[in-house]
């Protein structure tokens, strides 16, 4: 297997697979995954029927600002929130336009037969624009993908076929369920969006206000308005449940998961862990059935002391 990519900064790259074991057509793989931000001035146009590509499927989900997608005659606006799936080759184009500031977004290039049933049936299901939360297990799953890729843990082909089904599944069990959608304002799926990749980092108050484009007092109000929660209890609920995954599917230790999911300090993780699940993250390491991560639950009333 070989993997290329193209960085342009840390937190930006593409990276496409090149597998030595050829697996069969019908099998599903990803070909390209990736995560870029196009800025005012950059040209980014993509004609389905100019591609070389042929036989993939793009899923391509924005983050922030907006591009345009043309399809079966129609054009869309893709916004924060907003993704969508298109074959190669077909009669599309999706692109970067003159009126719009920046084109943050998220993507994966699927091939195969079961990849061209799923993009089928989407179709069918939802038309051309798929509105998914940014906290939904689709996206997480979407970013843990191009995160593992960056990681270099995408070992061989069988491995990345393996999260190409599991990726189409997901986008299966979501469609089953897609009247259930949390309708969120661009604003506030800004701001998931934001936690969402950026939960490691030591991200403030403020710097989620600035990815909604709120002010802080008018962005707290909003925020808890439509998530029951302030921001920052939010954030922190995110990063217990990453380290919840990282306990239940890894050996590395308590400390430094809690470095990798946004802490500091490991002390005040383990005291916060201890809080939200009951008992200590070592503990929880030695029976993992202690609590499912489908029950995490923090309580609206909770308050957790962010200041560093």
């Amino acid at each position: 297997m070989s993997i290329s990519s193209k960085e342009n900064e840390t937190n930006y790259g593409v990276y496409g697979f090149r597998f030595y074991d050829t697996l069969p057509n019908d099998v599903a793989n990803i070909r390209v995954v990736g995560k870029e931000e196009i800025k005012f001035g950059d040209i980014y146009s993509w004609n389905g029927l100019k591609r070389k590509d042929i036989g993939t499927y793009v899923f391509q989900y924005t983050l922030s600002g907006f591009g345009m997608l043309e399809i079966n005659g129609r054009t869309y606006s893709v916004k924060p929130g907003e993704a969508f799936m298109v074959e190669v080759p077909s009669d599309h184009r999706y692109y970067f336009p003159q009126e719009s500031d920046k084109w943050e977004f998220i993507f994966l290039t699927l091939e195969g037969n079961e990849a061209a049933k799923c993009w089928e049936y989407i179709g069918r299901q939802n038309g051309s624009i798929i509105k998914v939360p940014p906290d939904s297990k689709l996206i997480e799953l979407l970013f843990k993908i191009y995160q593992n890729t960056k990681e270099q843990k995408m070992t061989d082909a069988y491995y990345a076929s393996s999260k190409a089904y599991e990726f189409i599944m997901e986008i299966y069990r979501f469609a089953k369920n897609i009247e259930v959608v949390e309708n969120f304002s661009t604003q506030i799926t800004k701001a998931l969006s934001f936690i969402q990749f950026n939960y490691h980092e030591p991200i403030s108050l403020d710097d989620i206000a600035n990815a909604a484009g709120y002010s802080r007092f008018y962005f707290i109000k909003q925020f808890k308005c439509n998530l029951k929660m302030p921001p920052m209890q939010y954030l922190m609920k995110i990063r217990i449940q990453k380290a919840v995954e990282l306990l239940r599917s890894t050996n590395t230790s308590v400390t430094d998961i809690a470095h990798k999911v946004g802490f500091s300090n490991a002390n005040y993780f383990n005291k916060v862990f201890r809080k939200t699940i009951g008992v200590s993250a070592g503990a929880f390491r030695e029976n993992k059935d202690i609590i499912g991560i489908d029950h995490l639950i923090i309580d609206n009333a909770a308050s957790y002391n962010l200041k560093r």
